[in-house]
Parts: C-alpha cells; sequence; structure tokens
C-alpha cells in the first residue's frame, strides 16, 4: 500500500522523510518489536532498520499529530512545535521535594466537648454496667481524668466561649457527692462561665446548687432568684427559692414567690399543697405586728464572680487513682430541688416541727436565737381548736407544747424574728 502524498508530507513535517515506497520498505521489516527510539530527538532521513516496527497511519485529533512506533504514542502540536523535534514534558520532580505537609486543621470548640463528653459517657456506662462478658474493663479514674483534659483543652483553645468551662464544671459537679474535694473547682468554672454568659439558667441554677452544697444562702439565694428571672415560667424555681426564703427567714418574701408560683401549677394535688404552703405562712406574717421590713441575717446578696476576675487553677483538678473506691458519678441530669446542705432546724430562721400524739411539748435547738427573739408558730395539720405555743425560750433553744396532750400529732411551723 503506497503513502499518499499528504501523508508522506505530514511524515516529512514531523522529521520522518521516506522517500521509498511503503512496499520496498516493509521488505526490511521483520516481526521482532524494536527498542523504543531515545526521547527528545527522532533521526531524521531515510529509516533503515534491521528491527521491525510497526508503521500505522497517521491521526489528526484537534490540531495534533499521533503516530505509532511499537506501541510508543507521540504527539506533536502543527501550530508550536519547530519541524523535526518531539515535545517531551519536563521530568517529575522529586516526590519527597514536591509533597506538600499536610496543614494542620484546629479543632472546632464541638470537636472538644464531644469527645469529652464521650469520655464522661463511658465513664458512666461503666460506672452502671453490672458485671459481666458484656461490661469491658475500663478505669474510673482514666476515663474521668480524660473528659475533664478534653474539656481543659477546649478551655485553652477557646477561652473566651463558656461552654468549655460549663463543660467541665459539669463533669465536676457530677462528682462532689463522693469526692467533695472538687466543689470549689466547680464553682469556679460555673462562675466564670456566668460571667462569659449570664443570659443562661442551666448555668445560674448549677451554680445555686453548687452554692447549696457549700452551705452558702446569700449566693444560693442570689442565683436562684437571677434563675427565676431568666425563666419567670419554670415552677420549680419558684418553688426551690420559696422554700429557701422561708427557711432564711424571709417569709414576706417567701408569700410573694408563692403566690407567683401558684398560677403556674396545673397539677391539683401539688397546687393544694402550695395553697396550704401559702395560708400557713400568712398565719405567721400576720403575727408579726412590726410594718418595717423584717430583719434578716443575710444581706442583700450579689452573685460571686460578677464585675470582677475568677481565679482559675493553672492545671485542672484531676481525680487521684487511688480514689477509684468509692467514686461515685451522679447523673448529668439536673437535680430536681434545691436545699441547703446544712441549713436546718438548728440554724435556719424558719422551718417544721411536730408535736408527736400524747405528747405535752417539744424542744428545738437554734443558733440565731437571743435574748430579743421572738417565735411564732401556726398549726398546719392536726389539733384542731388546740392553742400551740412556746412554753420556753433560751439563748440556743425553744420549747413549744399544749397546756394538755392529746391523742393526735400536731404539724406546725415556727419562725423566728430578731
Amino acid at each position: 500500500m503506497d503513502l499518499t502524498p499528504d501523508q508522506l508530507k505530514q511524515l516529512k513535517d514531523l522529521g520522518l522523510d521516506i522517500s521509498n515506497p511503503l512496499s520496498s520498505i516493509s521488505k526490511d521489516i521483520r516481526n521482532d518489536q524494536p527498542l523504543p527510539p531515545t526521547l527528545g530527538q527522532i533521526p531524521v532521513g531515510p529509516v533503515v532498520s534491521t528491527r521491525h516496527f510497526s508503521l500505522l497511519p497517521l491521526l489528526s485529533i484537534s490540531g495534533l499529530s499521533l503516530v505509532s512506533f511499537g506501541g510508543l504514542l507521540l504527539f506533536k502540536s502543527k501550530a508550536e512545535t519547530p519541524s523535526g523535534q518531539i515535545p517531551v514534558s519536563a521530568p517529575s520532580p522529586n516526590p519527597q521535594q514536591s509533597q506538600i505537609e499536610p496543614t494542620q486543621v484546629p479543632k472546632s470548640i464541638q470537636h472538644y466537648l464531644l469527645a469529652s463528653q464521650q469520655y464522661f459517657s463511658s465513664a458512666l456506662a461503666a460506672q452502671n454496667c453490672t458485671g459481666g462478658p458484656t461490661c469491658p474493663p475500663s478505669n474510673l479514674p482514666d476515663l474521668l481524668n480524660q473528659s475533664i483534659l478534653t474539656a481543659t483543652d477546649a478551655i485553652k483553645d477557646f477561652p473566651t466561649d463558656f461552654r468549655g468551662y460549663q463543660q467541665r464544671g459539669s463533669i465536676y459537679l457530677s462528682l462532689i457527692d463522693s469526692q467533695p474535694q472538687f466543689l470549689d473547682s466547680a464553682i469556679a468554672d460555673f462562675s466564670r462561665a456566668s460571667e462569659l454568659n449570664p443570659a443562661s439558667a442551666d448555668i445560674s441554677r448549677s451554680l445555686a446548687t453548687l452554692f447549696a452544697k457549700k452551705g452558702d444562702v446569700p449566693n444560693t439565694l442570689a442565683y436562684l432568684s437571677r434563675t427565676v428571672a431568666i425563666e419567670p415560667t419554670k415552677a420549680q424555681n419558684f418553688y426551690d427559692l420559696a422554700k429557701l426564703q422561708q427557711q432564711a427567714g424571709l417569709i414576706p418574701q417567701a408569700l410573694d414567690t408563692y403566690s407567683t408560683l401558684l398560677p403556674l401549677i396545673s397539677d391539683p394535688v401539688q397546687k393544694q399543697q402550695v395553697q396550704t404552703e401559702l395560708s400557713s405562712l400568712e398565719k405567721l406574717a400576720s403575727q408579726n405586728t412590726s410594718n418595717s421590713a423584717l430583719p434578716s441575717p443575710f444581706t442583700s446578696p450579689k452573685p460571686t464572680g460578677d464585675g470582677g476576675s475568677i481565679s482559675l487553677p493553672d492545671h485542672p483538678n484531676l481525680i487521684q487513682a487511688n480514689t477509684n473506691q468509692g467514686l461515685i458519678i451522679a447523673a448529668p441530669a439536673t437535680s430536681p430541688d434545691i436545699s441547703v446542705t446544712n441549713l436546718s432546724a438548728s440554724n435556719s430562721l424558719s422551718g417544721t416541727g411536730i408535736l408527736p400524739a400524747n405528747t405535752a411539748s417539744v424542744s428545738f435547738s437554734n443558733s440565731h436565737l437571743s435574748s430579743a427573739s421572738q417565735v411564732y408558730l401556726t398549726i398546719i395539720k392536726g389539733g384542731t381548736n388546740q392553742s400551740l405555743q412556746v412554753l420556753s425560750r433560751s439563748t440556743d433553744s425553744f420549747t413549744v407544747g399544749l397546756d394538755s396532750p392529746i391523742s393526735e400529732p400536731i404539724e406546725f411551723k415556727w419562725w423566728i424574728v430578731n
């Protein structure tokens, strides 16, 4: 088969001058494969070789001429490449030199919080596992410390985001019942979170819970009052505040809180209980003839940390390995109610007492009594048509009773006014 003039011209443009007919060249061709030509330059002139190679017709693809020699594909741009040369791609650079160092992607606050919570959940699951093959071996202190350290990383990388402090404080809060040394650390974290997010009811209520565990009545009252202001429709907040106000001897304030709480309650049984409490406090208040505001041993409280800096430890408070025994993780749910740990009949200004059946009197010790103190009583249940009275009073106790005992118990409320 003879090449057409046009094909001969294309070969010549590629630097291949074939003057002999294809039939004469084919006589010198054997079937063994040729060695690949040297890249960069194809010899110009008549091709004389004892090695056989296949020559296929030229194809034109979008301005590129393609020719196949022994399986090697060569491309030539008609517009850019000078005659007699084949463009060769530049050698690939050293892979080690061209490799780009991976960019370190900054971790988000969500990454830290999720990881911390996962460690905490694993610790809680391990604690609640009752044993058997389904319970993997685990070390509670290690899991909890990893949860604390991950939350600490969130604080370090995002020091102005309240969520890191709230996460670490929540872990400490869950451990306080069995590890009371974490109380101050929890208060510090939640106080900082409150500074950064003062509109959070969850943070404010957590602080009230922590100060109640510490026995700090003023701050408990302050943070419960703030929680009520943030969530003015949540009944539990009002109930906790009213109880604490009553214990603190703040009867008028407790009356206001109970009055606000009453419309928020839909359950008829709970509504009746609150109504009974309100009525008994109204009787107590009516016995005080003073028109001035009632005195209280507590000054107007201001939440700790507001407007000032919180002293946070440089290193997180971690669990020691030897505390595994007796380590208890409380469920992370919000406490159903808030009561001050060390506030009882012995050091509160208001409380409830019972005069047992067939008993003439009952005594109460109280640190707030003085020679000028007045003790008021009102019967809640039992003792119909009976006149319950304060039989005696000293600087550290008072006695309540009847002239003659009766066959049923009497439940009553008392209130100390200094």
